[in-house]
């Protein structure tokens, strides 16, 4: 058959081209709609495929994960409201309750299938404890094809809701009747204890139930190490115990097996911190990538290091990003309030260090409550006011605007500005922060100076003032090294002023006790007496060390029973216990890697040793030669290896626990390398734990 021509049909050339563009044209639109319905059938496929990965590791506990898969599958196919609906479930089981509803309407908007967004609806209204008639909602919902893990789950979770720890039980044993393996009854088993130790009105019940809840929490993750929650709530319940270096390898685990759960780097970070390795959590810090989780996290976390490096300017950098007036993270608050006091800022410092104490009293208040309505026995107000105290309502913080602070004037307002916060009004060492420290701020009413120069070991003005000036290292009291001379002197005055009136008041106190009479000039001339500082001890000169000295130093280190509390190697690990004036644990110094009180020079060391520090069961040697004492300073700072250690407000907490009920310690391992492969090592002196040696 012979192509057709324009010979053929009596048309034209022109016509006949005409034709065959018109023709080609044809050709290519159709090539291009197959085109465009083959990637458009490809991308709702790939979307598809990636919501049933997303499914899956819903299914497996990885919720993180999950949301990863969905974000993909919202890009290949962004108006399928199933993905929406799936994303409302990983929510739901978070109790992310605005999120949660933001993702349903989503859904609902994108035409998610009706009867699966009900479900969704109803499980959520079964987790609250809003449905009276659970059993027969549950068995509509596994009639209508709702996984019976994800049912029971919200059956369990709407049962300790509403208090009925029978209903959780009973479904919890019928749910691992049926599925004994499963990592997901473990973990609901682990919630449910939990819960009952958090209403345990007796302390040995609590630690029962939350061993328990430990055991659980392991087991899910024995049968699931990808169960994010699981792992999460395992780390938390860790840390809340003060356990920190177990709970360092769980979120060490989390952040491995969870990579888009920013909350497993955090917890690694905020563990290193605790535990004084700052340099590495701040290396956690700064690879941690920006994710879903809130910016504050990390300025939180960044502030805190840089606080407990001495660097309270950045701090405050840091600090001032994350928003006060909304924030309930009270490590925050705290870190921030500290910050702004040590800068001087005390009015600020004030305020946060009430909103505390407020979040405090409503703790303590909600414990009291609950412990109350555990009891079984109908209590309508205290259910009332839990519920008040508990509201999104109560929830929210007002916090008005942290305003500058005005220049002090007199002594009183300097010691008002500087010093309050910690030490108090009154100097009586009960300003807000003082709960928050350790050790606890001298109370100046009562407590005698530590750092003395004097024969009569009295403190001096001068005294006061280099040690206002200097801080001390070790613990909270920072160096005042901005101030001027006029300024210390003023602050030492009122410092000494504040001492001698607490002195004034025991000593009427004890008259009175007694029943004796007294006269105002009689208790004047005994605080005199008390108060008035002596010379000043004469410090000789010291020259090189030499060999001799440090080996005669040694012998006399030995011979003076140095090595009872400061231990054979000087590391302070000595087996005398020590306790301070008011019968607090009194840590013996590492004069190894700790700095030292008053300073390292070896006049300082020399007035330690000669004058002891009153208060503290450091002796004084004023009964042996000056050339002795020159010969155990020379050896005390043969000791001395750099860098310093620093450690936490939390660490020496638990380091003077530990001490005090001979607690032995745990080793604990560095976590950096399994979170960021390749990281620099830490070094092993001045980062290393305390705790563990």
């Amino acid at each position: 058959m012979h192509e057709a021509s324009p010979g053929n049909f009596g048309c034209s050339g022109a016509a006949w081209s005409i034709w065959r563009s018109v023709r080609r044209l044809v050709v290519v639109a159709l090539g291009v709609a197959l085109v465009v319905a083959a990637v458009f059938s490809g991308r709702r496929l790939l979307a598809w495929s990636t919501r049933q990965w997303a499914a899956n590791r819903f299914d497996l506990g990885a919720f993180s994960t999950a949301q990863r898969w969905l974000a993909w599958s919202e890009w290949f196919d962004p108006r399928d409201g199933r993905t929406d609906l799936i994303r409302a479930k990983c929510l739901r089981r978070r109790y992310q309750q605005a999120a949660w509803t933001a993702a349903l309407e989503a859904a609902k908007r994108k035409g998610a299938p009706s009867d699966l967004v009900e479900q969704e609806e109803r499980l959520s209204r079964i987790q609250a404890g809003t449905i009276n008639r659970e059993e027969d909602e549950l068995n509509s919902l596994l009639a209508a094809g709702v996984s019976p893990h994800d049912a029971c789950t919200a059956l369990v979770h709407g049962s300790l809701t509403r208090q009925d720890a029978k209903r959780a039980q009973m479904v919890l044993e019928a749910w691992a009747a049926d599925e004994p393996t499963s990592p997901h009854v473990a973990y609901m088993r682990a919630v449910y204890w939990l819960w009952e130790g958090d209403r345990a009105g007796d302390p040995m019940r609590r630690t029962d139930c939350r061993r328990r809840a430990e055991e659980e929490f392991r087991e899910a993750l024995a049968r699931e190490p990808r169960h994010e929650m699981a792992r999460q709530t395992l780390a938390d319940l860790l840390e809340e115990d003060d356990r920190l270096t177990e709970a360092l390898p769980e979120y060490v685990a989390l952040a491995t097996f969870a990579p888009a759960n920013d909350a497993g780097k955090l917890g690694v970070a905020r563990m290193l911190r605790s535990l004084g390795r700052l340099e590495e959590a701040r290396l956690a810090l700064e690879r941690l990538r920006p994710g879903t989780e809130s910016p504050d996290g990390v300025a939180a976390e960044m502030g805190q290091i840089a606080l407990e490096s001495g660097d309270d300017e950045e701090a405050r950098r840091w600090l001032s990003q994350i928003d006060m007036a909304r924030t309930s993270d009270t490590a925050a608050l705290k870190a921030a309030a500290l910050a702004f006091a040590w800068a001087g800022k005390t009015t600020v410092a004030e305020r946060l260090f009430a909103r505390l104490d407020r979040e405090h009293s409503t703790w303590a208040r909600t414990q009291e409550l609950q412990l109350r309505l555990a009891t079984g026995l109908p209590d309508p107000k205290a259910a009332e006011e839990l519920r008040r105290l508990t509201s999104a309502e109560a929830n929210q913080p007002a916090f008005e605007r942290l305003d500058e602070e005005r220049p002090a004037v007199s002594a009183a307002e300097l010691f008002a500005q500087h010093c309050a916060a910690c030490h108090g009004v009154r100097g009586d060492g009960k300003g807000r922060a003082a709960r928050h420290l350790f050790p606890k701020p001298r109370d100046f009413r009562s407590e005698s100076f530590r750092l003395v120069g004097t024969l009569n070991r009295v403190g001096s003005l001068d005294d006061i003032a280099l040690v206002i000036q200097r801080g001390v290292s070790g613990s909270s009291m920072r160096a005042y090294d901005f101030l001027g001379e006029q300024e210390l002197a003023a602050l030492a005055a009122e410092v000494l002023r504040l001492h001698r009136d607490g002195l004034r008041e025991q000593l009427e106190e004890q008259f009175k006790k007694e029943d004796e009479e007294y006269d105002v000039a009689e208790i004047e001339r005994i605080v005199a007496a008390r108060t008035t500082p002596g010379k000043p001890l004469a410090v000789p000169a010291f020259g090189p060390p030499q060999a001799p000295k440090i080996a005669r130093g040694k012998e006399l280190y030995r011979t003076l029973g140095c090595v009872n509390c400061h231990g054979e190697d000087g590391r302070g690990t000595g087996d005398t216990p020590c306790y301070d004036e008011r019968g607090r644990v009194c840590l013996p110094r590492d004069l190894v890697y700790d700095p030292m009180k008053g300073g390292p020079e070896p006049e300082s060391l020399y007035r330690r040793i000669v004058l002891g520090m009153p208060g503290t069961p450091h002796p004084s040697c004023s009964n042996i030669a000056e050339d002795q004492v020159v010969d155990l300073v020379q050896f005390c700072r043969s000791l001395a290896r750099e860098p310093k250690r620093v450690r936490t407000e939390h660490q020496r907490a638990v380091e003077a626990s530990r001490r005090s009920y001979a607690i032995p310690p745990r080793p604990i391992e560095s976590a950096l390398h399994a979170v960021y492969p390749g990281s620099a090592s830490p070094p092993t002196v001045g980062s290393r734990n305390p705790i563990s040696e």
